[in-house]
Parts: C-alpha cells; sequence; structure tokens
C-alpha cells in the first residue's frame, strides 16, 4: 500500500511538473518569437510570418536596433520618423526608479503605522482603503489630471512620479508582511527608547525588504509599462520627454508594413530588457517576500 501510495504521488508530481513545463513554454513562446524576430529582414517575415528563426544567414539584420538608436529615418514615407531612445531610457528610468522608492516608503510608513501603531479607528481606515481598490482606476484619470495641471507636472516628468504615491496595494502587501514581526522586539524597542522612526528604520525595514523587493518590482513594472497616462501627461509634441513604452507605442501604431516589424519588435526587446535585470538581481528576496507575504511566523 505504501508503495501504491508512494507511486501515486510521484505521478502526481510528474504531472505538476508537465503541467508547468507546457505553461512555461506557451509563456516563453512569444518572446522568444519576438527576440528572434527582432533580427530577421522585413522580406523575410513577408515569405515566412510565423518562422521563430531568420531563414537564412542573408535573412539576417540589425537594422531595427541600428534605426533605433541612430536616429535614422526608417519607416518609408514618413517625415521626421527618428526615435530618441537614449532620451526614453533615461525617461522610463527616472520615473520608474523614482516613482518606486518614493511609494515604497509612504506604502512603508502607511503599514508601519497600522501594524504598530494603535490609534483610533485604524481598522475602519484600512477597511476603506481596501475598499478603494475596487473602483476603476480610469474614474480617477480625470481628478488626477487636473491635480497635475494645478500643481505644474504637466508636460513634466513629475506629472508621471507623482500619482504613482499613492496605492493601497503596497500597503496592504507591505502590512501583511509585517504582521509576522513579532510584537516583543518592538516593545522591547520601545522600553530601550528607541523612537517609531528609529525602530522603523532600524528594525522594521530589514526585516521586511523582501516584501519591500516584491512591491518596489511591482511599482517598477508598472511605472515603466504604463502608456496612458505618460500619453496624457506629456503628449506627442515633445518626443525627448517620452518613455520607452509610450515611444514604443507609437511605433507600433507605425508597423502596418513590414518594413516596421523590425523595429518594433527591437523596441520591445528593449523595453524588456531593464525588467529582466532588475529580476535577476533581486530574485531571490522576490521569491522569498512572495512565498512569505500574509504568513504569520
Amino acid at each position: 500500500m505504501k508503495n501504491g501510495l508512494f507511486r501515486g504521488k510521484r505521478a502526481a508530481k510528474a504531472l505538476a511538473f508537465v503541467a508547468l513545463l507546457l505553461v512555461s513554454a506557451l509563456m516563453l513562446l512569444p518572446i522568444v518569437w519576438g527576440v528572434f524576430g527582432s533580427f530577421r529582414d522585413y522580406n523575410d517575415f513577408s515569405l515566412y510570418p510565423g518562422s521563430f528563426f531568420p531563414s537564412d544567414f542573408d535573412a539576417f539584420t540589425l537594422d531595427g536596433y541600428i534605426a533605433l538608436f541612430s536616429k535614422t529615418e526608417y519607416i518609408p514615407n514618413a517625415a521626421n520618423d527618428w526615435y530618441p531612445i537614449w532620451n526614453w531610457l533615461l525617461n522610463s528610468l527616472i520615473v520608474s526608479l523614482r516613482g518606486s522608492l518614493l511609494y515604497l516608503l509612504v506604502a512603508s510608513l502607511a503599514a508601519y503605522a497600522f501594524v504598530f501603531l494603535d490609534f483610533k479607528y485604524s481598522d475602519k481606515i484600512f477597511v476603506f482603503l481596501i475598499a478603494t481598490m475596487t473602483i476603476p482606476g480610469v474614474i480617477s484619470t480625470a481628478p488626477q489630471l487636473l491635480n497635475m495641471n494645478l500643481l505644474g507636472f504637466y508636460k513634466n516628468l513629475m506629472g508621471l512620479i507623482a500619482p504613482s504615491m499613492g496605492g493601497v496595494y503596497g500597503v496592504f502587501l507591505i502590512r501583511q508582511f509585517f504582521l509576522g514581526i513579532p510584537k516583543d522586539l518592538i516593545e522591547n524597542a520601545r522600553m530601550d527608547g528607541a523612537s517609531n522612526f528609529k525602530i522603523y528604520w532600524k528594525i522594521v525595514l530589514p526585516l521586511g525588504k523582501s516584501a519591500l523587493f516584491v512591491q518596489g518590482l511591482f511599482g517598477f513594472m508598472g511605472a515603466w509599462n504604463d502608456v496612458q497616462w505618460a500619453q496624457l501627461i506629456v503628449g506627442s509634441a515633445d518626443r525627448s520627454l517620452w518613455t520607452l513604452a509610450y515611444g514604443l507605442k507609437v511605433i507600433s501604431d507605425n508597423s502596418e508594413a513590414y518594413e516596421s516589424i523590425t523595429l518594433s519588435l527591437a523596441s520591445a526587446v528593449i523595453a524588456m530588457i531593464p525588467i529582466f535585470i532588475v529580476y535577476l538581481v533581486a530574485q531571490r528576496s522576490i521569491i522569498e517576500g512572495v512565498a512569505h507575504a500574509g504568513v504569520k511566523r
């Protein structure tokens, strides 16, 4: 009977492994196609649109990457179609990094207050904040746009950074992780005369770094991939203010001809690289944070 149970568990693990392998393959196939497609000649696309690799060595090309980084005119019959890719990369990095760091500061301070400070109606306020997550984001677009205009952040990168300081999901995620920190540790620090800020900075943040990495990655990805808000704030007139995601959208909109597909795919590959690097650097902390968030230890 034990042997039968053991074989059943092995079969279940094997099936789970096969299922995960299939799901992973389905998710990776578009990425692989896009990466190799960025090196294919447009004629090769027209002849073999479903192929993953260039049909021969002559079909291999770097035209898409050359066009992005050399400000050359690439799309036929389109006036002034150059792409300041370095500006877009720099703008996206500034917006994503600053926005993520500022949001982590705000969200972690709020989570600390909800977990370690005893104030009136804290539970009711937290429930109210969670309830706001059900409101579609499109409803707040017009008020946010008006606020950015009143603050003088319209046509400015600060208009992309400031709204990222708000948001409830990060507060919820970090709070759930902070709940696992022993309260005795905090009380002992207070008895030794530590202030709330010292406890927050010296004890809580180091213990909660995994949750901060997870939320930081989510915030970075959200800001990096945002298109709609960038289009509303910086507009289409000044290309030097565009983010990479917005520039990629413009390139994709102009990709009706095969001549433009290589350029569009090259842009997508470049947009993926920073996210991939961030994940590689923080992979262990991110996995640990996802595994332990919300688990009381």
